[in-house]
């Protein structure tokens, strides 16, 4: 293996932790040891299997997350809008789940139905100004993040406020739908948050990857990702490539919305995603894409996340908002690594 495919197998991970180095260094101006609190970021969730059980919540969100980047980024897309997507899923699942009064299967498949939808819907928004209007999906995405979040308080505080609570959130999905409190996973992690959308979460990641090596589909997708005007002159359409892989994210990032609202709360709050949508970056770049390897690179995240909230308890200083300074740090780096190996070999390129 030459040096250059050296580095951009292993760059991610450059980035990864230099980004922990520098979030635990930053302890110093708060007074504490980065030795411990690099410790409680990555052991806290060894305490109980309660806490195992939140930090396979935490990679469930994340692999849908990770994969409604990975699959956009296949074609060559940086898909930044999978939060604005989760939250306004989200938000119908629970408005659904509280006004559709059905038996149980009926209800659950119609829940799934219209979340996948929304988001789907959602996605193919980004698609359609991309090609029609020539819109970057990275802008398109951002905005689309911020009318999706004030349409989903509007909805909630509004119309669907929990009235036994002060907190914004909707008030509870249909005692029928929520089979999952039931789960043989969320009991055996003594009534965490995690279900079986965990298991869920894994078989899209073994489907994805083998449609990815036996399909023709996701051939055309990573050709058109590797070189757009060459797709097109060979016939392939450009519309069906951004529609079809801007479906996939938006069905990927509703699959978050369900994890929470089925699986976990019964009920949409607001402020639920700890930012799973741009942390979703971080799970991509760091497995490099490969949908299987996106399992591991999230349940890394997602101790890291665990951990971080828990430093109210195990430092003086440090809050659970560290979580969020650890997050941009990794990400930044992440995303940095991977642009100055692409310089890099520009640059000789260019030689």
């Amino acid at each position: 293996m030459s040096q250059n495919n050296l580095l951009a197998k292993f760059a991610p991970w450059f980035g990864f932790l230099l980004g922990l180095i520098l979030a635990c260094s930053l302890a110093f101006f708060f007074k504490e040891n980065p030795w411990h609190v690099l410790k409680v970021v990555t052991t806290s969730f060894t305490n109980s299997k309660y806490d195992f059980g939140l930090t396979l919540f935490y990679t469930t969100c994340l692999i849908f997350a990770g994969l409604s980047f990975a699959v956009p980024m296949k074609a060559g897309l940086f898909h930044i809008g999978s939060e604005g997507q989760l939250t306004i899923s989200a938000t119908i699942a629970a408005v659904v789940g509280i006004l559709f009064k059905a038996d149980t299967l009926t209800g659950l498949c119609v829940i799934f139905v219209l979340t996948s939808l929304t988001g789907m819907l959602s996605a193919l928004i980004i698609a359609l100004l991309k090609f029609y209007r020539k819109a970057h999906e990275v802008v398109v995405a951002i905005m689309l993040n911020f009318v999706f979040a004030a349409l989903s308080t509007w909805l909630t505080i509004n119309h669907f406020q929990n009235t036994e609570s002060q907190n914004p959130e909707t008030s509870l999905i249909a005692s029928v739908y929520q089979i999952f409190k039931d789960d043989p996973i969320k009991n055996y992690f003594e009534n965490s948050p995690v279900s079986s959308f965990f298991v869920i979460a894994i078989l899209f990641c073994i489907l994805l990857r083998w449609l990815e090596e036996k399909t023709l589909f996701f051939q055309i997708i990573k050709s058109y990702g590797a070189n757009p005007d060459a797709s097109k002159r060979f016939g392939f359409s450009e519309l069906k490539i951004l529609i079809w892989v801007m479906l996939m994210a938006g069905f990927f990032s509703a699959m978050v919305g369900l994890t929470e609202v089925l699986g976990s709360s019964f009920q949409y709050k607001i402020g639920f995603s700890p930012s799973y949508g741009f942390l979703g970056i971080a799970v991509a770049l760091l497995a490099r894409q490969n949908f299987v390897g996106i399992v591991g690179s999230s349940f890394l995240l997602a101790l890291l996340h665990k951990g971080a909230s828990d430093l109210d308890l195990e430092t003086q200083f440090l809050t659970r908002d560290f979580s969020r300074v650890l997050q941009a740090l990794i990400i930044f780096c992440v995303a940095a690594s991977y642009y100055i190996f692409n310089y890099r070999k520009q640059r000789k390129g260019g030689q």
